[in-house]
C-alpha cells in the first residue's frame, strides 16, 4: 500500500507541472485562438507633384523639372537640394527660349534667387551671383524698374552683414548690378553709398564732429587697406555711372537733335519734338529731394578717403619725395581722387542757389584744408604706371572745381597737367574747358591748352572730337591767338585731304565748324578757303557720300560768307 507521505508527494508535483487557470467561473476561453488570419487592408497614397500626367508647356530641365518646381527647391532646408535647385536653374537661364521665360517670370524668378545670396554657404552665394548676370541681360530697364525695391533690400542687407565672407560676395553682386542694371544703381546710389561705407566705417562715439574713421577690418585673405581698396573702387564705379548719366541728360535736354531735309512746297517741319519716352516710373511722379543726402555723404565719405591715404602713406616721412609713389600707390590715388571729384560733381550739379553755395561753403569748412594738405600740395604725382597721370588730371579738376581763386603756381601745375599723357580724353576736356574760361592764362598757357584739345581731336573720333571742336571754335572767335590760328588755317587741308572711308558724321564736322567760322568774319579761314576752293569741292563731289547734294550747298554757303570777309578786307585796305 502507498503511504499517505507518498501520496502527498505525487500530489505535489503535479501541482508544479499544472498551472492554474484564473478564468471567471462561468467564463471560457473562445475557440479558435491559433488559427493565422489572411485578411489584409490596402489604402491609395496620392502624391500630386509626381504625377506623370502633368503637362510642362515650358522649358524643363535633364530631371524633367519646370521653372516652378526648381524655384521651390531654392527655400528648401537641405544644402544638396537648394544646390540641385540652383543648377536647374542654370539650366533653364541658359536654353535658347530663356529670354521669353525670364520676361514673363522675373518676378518669381528675382524673389526666389536674390535671397539666396546671403545663403551660410559660399558655394550657394557664389552660384546664385553668378545666374544673376543670366537674369538681367535681356530684361529691359521698364521691366526691372518695379524691382528695384527688392534688390536694394537683399543687396543693402548682404553689404552690412555680420558676416564678413557674405559682405565681399555682396560687392560681388554689386558689380553684377553695375554691369547688367544701371539703371537701378543711378535710382538708388544714395541708400547704397552709406551701406557699402559701412564696410570701411567705424562710428566715432565722441562728439568730434569729424564724422567716421576707418575700420580695421582684417581677414585671412586681405589686409584692411586692400580691403578698403576694394569697397572705394566699387564706389568709385557707382558714383561715375552716374555721372555719366547725368551728362547725358543734361546734353539731350540742353541740346535738340538737328536734321537735314530737302525743300519741297508744303513740307511741315514741327518746332516741337512729338515723340514721348517709351516708359515713365513711378519714382519720377514724386518729388526727390537729393542735395541734402549728397551733403550727408560727403560728410561720410569724405574722413574715410582722408584717413585711407594717409594710412597708406604712413611709411613716407621723406618730404622730398612725397610726389613719388609706387604704381600700388599711383592705383589707391586714382581711386581716392575720382571718388572725391565724382561726389563734389554730384553734389554741385544736384544743388541750385544756395544749396550750391552751402555745399561749397562745407568742403570748403570741413575738408579743403584736408585736401590740400594730403593730395594738392604734391602734384603732380610721378609712378611707373600710368594712373598717376590721370589722377593728376581728377585732382586739378576738383582743385578748379573748389576754388573762385587760384595761385599762379597751381595754375601753372594745371595747365601741365592738360598737355600731359595717358590722361582720358573726357578729362581733359573738362580740363581745358575751365582753363580756357580763366582770364589770368598767359598767351603760352592758353596754346598749351589748345594743342591738348588738337590732340584730341586728331586722336579721337567720337563725342569727345565733337566737344573738342566746339571748344576750339569758340576759341578762335575770342581769342584768335597763335596756337588756335593754325588749327583754322588747317580746316581747308582737312577738306581737300578727305580719305574715301570718311564718315559722313566727320565730314558735316567740319563743314559746321568751317561754315559758324566763315559767319564770324574769320579772315583766316576765308582767306585759306577761297585759295583751296575748287580742290574742296572736287573732294567733296568724290566723296561718294549720301548727302553730297547738301554738303555742296553747305559749301556754298562757306564760300558766300568768306567771299564777304574778303571783300570787306580789301575795303579796308583800300
Amino acid at each position: 500500500m502507498v503511504s499517505k507521505k507518498e501520496k502527498k508527494k505525487d500530489k505535489a508535483k503535479t501541482h508544479l507541472k499544472k498551472q492554474k487557470t484564473r478564468t471567471a467561473p462561468g467564463k471560457h476561453l473562445p475557440k479558435g485562438t491559433n488559427v493565422t488570419k489572411t485578411e489584409f487592408r490596402v489604402a491609395k497614397i496620392v502624391i500630386p507633384s509626381q504625377s506623370s500626367n502633368i503637362s510642362r508647356s515650358g522649358p524643363i530641365t535633364k530631371k524633367k523639372l519646370g521653372l516652378k518646381e526648381v524655384l521651390g527647391k531654392l527655400s528648401h532646408f537641405s544644402l544638396t537640394v537648394r544646390t540641385d535647385g540652383l543648377e536647374g536653374l542654370k539650366e533653364l537661364l541658359t536654353s535658347a527660349c530663356s529670354a521669353s521665360l525670364i520676361n514673363a517670370n522675373l518676378a518669381f524668378i528675382l524673389s526666389s534667387l536674390v535671397p539666396v545670396t546671403q545663403d551660410k554657404e559660399r558655394k550657394l552665394r557664389r552660384l546664385a551671383i553668378s545666374l544673376l548676370p543670366l537674369v538681367l541681360s535681356p530684361v529691359s530697364p521698364s521691366l526691372l524698374s518695379p524691382l528695384h525695391s527688392l534688390l536694394a533690400a537683399h543687396l543693402c542687407c548682404s553689404l552690412t552683414h555680420i558676416d564678413p565672407r557674405i559682405q565681399q560676395d555682396g560687392l560681388t553682386m554689386l558689380d553684377t548690378l553695375l554691369d547688367k542694371a544701371p539703371s537701378f544703381i543711378r535710382s538708388h546710389y544714395t541708400t547704397l553709398l552709406p551701406n557699402c561705407l559701412d564696410q570701411i566705417s567705424a562710428k566715432k562715439s565722441g562728439g568730434s564732429g569729424k564724422g567716421p574713421s576707418v575700420a580695421a577690418n582684417i581677414t585671412e585673405s586681405m589686409t584692411a587697406l586692400q580691403w578698403r581698396v576694394l569697397v572705394l573702387t566699387r564706389v568709385d564705379r557707382m558714383l561715375d555711372t552716374v555721372v555719366q548719366d547725368k551728362e547725358e541728360t543734361g546734353k539731350l535736354s540742353s541740346t535738340q537733335a538737328s536734321k537735314s531735309v530737302v525743300f519741297s512746297p508744303g513740307l511741315f517741319c514741327p518746332l516741337a519734338s512729338t515723340t514721348s519716352p517709351s516708359w515713365l516710373p513711378v519714382s519720377s511722379l514724386s518729388i526727390q529731394v537729393t542735395s541734402s543726402n549728397m551733403q550727408t555723404n560727403i560728410k561720410l565719405v569724405m574722413p574715410l578717403l582722408m584717413e585711407t591715404w594717409v594710412e597708406a602713406r604712413a611709411d613716407d616721412t621723406n618730404t622730398r619725395k612725397g610726389s613719388t609713389l609706387t604704381s600700388e600707390m599711383g592705383d589707391l590715388l586714382l581711386c581716392l581722387a575720382g571718388v572725391m571729384d565724382r561726389l563734389v560733381r554730384l553734389a554741385l550739379d544736384n544743388s541750385e542757389g544756395g544749396n550750391r553755395d552751402s555745399v561749397l561753403l562745407l568742403i570748403k569748412q570741413k575738408f579743403l584744408v584736408d585736401i590740400d594738405q594730403h593730395f594738392l600740395s604734391f602734384l603732380p604725382y610721378t609712378s611707373q604706371g600710368k594712373s598717376c597721370d590721370q589722377a593728376n588730371a581728377i585732382l586739378c579738376c576738383l582743385s578748379l572745381a573748389v576754388r573762385e581763386v587760384v595761385d599762379d603756381h597751381m595754375l601753372e601745375v594745371v595747365v601741365r597737367v592738360t598737355a600731359s599723357k595717358n590722361i582720358a580724353p573726357g578729362t581733359r576736356l573738362r580740363l581745358a574747358k575751365q582753363l580756357l574760361c580763366r582770364d589770368e592764362l598767359t598767351v603760352e598757357q592758353r596754346d598749351m591748352v589748345v594743342l591738348a584739345l588738337v590732340k584730341v581731336v586728331e586722336m579721337d573720333a567720337g563725342k569727345e572730337k565733337i566737344a573738342a571742336v566746339n571748344l576750339l571754335r569758340e576759341q578762335a572767335m575770342r581769342w584768335p591767338q597763335a596756337g588756335v590760328t593754325r588749327w583754322v588755317e588747317n580746316l581747308p587741308i582737312q577738306l581737300v585731304n578727305l580719305e574715301e572711308g570718311e564718315k559722313r558724321v566727320q565730314v558735316e564736322l567740319l563743314l559746321d565748324t568751317c561754315l559758324e567760322l566763315a559767319r564770324s568774319c574769320n579772315k583766316i579761314l576765308a582767306r585759306t578757303f577761297l585759295v583751296r576752293w575748287s580742290e574742296i569741292l572736287g573732294s567733296v563731289a568724290s566723296s561718294d557720300l549720301e548727302t553730297e547734294g547738301l554738303m555742296i550747298q553747305k559749301l556754298n554757303f562757306i564760300k558766300h560768307h568768306c567771299d564777304v570777309t574778303d571783300s570787306q578786307q580789301e575795303m579796308f585796305l583800300a
